[in-house]
């Protein structure tokens, strides 16, 4: 019994390993390798989630040019269309992946966007209206 908790416990910190270098090797693609003139903005990623047979990730993206409009009261929201321009590259982004991370299979890129900064600047702007 106490042999499967170690190996449950260990695949649990592998998942974990794998999900942040995903997400250091993705920010190094996106803001080095990706050139598409329709991005012009600063992509961060803030987190990745691996699933359990590390068959898929999810990407979660900020645009910070959102979040700098957004401290001015103003509301761009750029993001939906920078993650269908993302998602369209992610055969490209696989494909570097497979260069500098050494796994049996990479997975299958999905983003999303992160929108826990953007309510987090709000709910701040409401504390200080108050």
């Amino acid at each position: 019994m106490k042999f499967l908790k170690k190996s449950n416990n260990k695949s649990f910190h592998r998942s974990i390993r794998i999900s942040e270098e995903l997400k250091k090797e993705i920010s190094y693609i996106l803001k080095n390798k990706l050139r598409d003139p329709r991005i012009h903005s600063f992509i961060t990623v803030s987190e990745v989630k691996v699933s359990k047979d590390l068959s898929y990730a999810k990407i979660f993206i900020n645009d910070m040019e959102d979040i700098k409009f957004l401290k001015k009261n103003i509301l761009k929201n750029n993001v939906k269309n920078i993650i269908s321009i993302l998602q369209n590259a992610s055969g490209y982004i696989r494909r570097i992946l497979c260069k500098k991370i050494i796994l049996r299979k990479i997975p299958i890129l999905f983003f999303y966007s992160d929108n826990s900064l953007i309510k987090g600047i709000k709910i701040s702007n409401l504390i200080k209206n108050i």
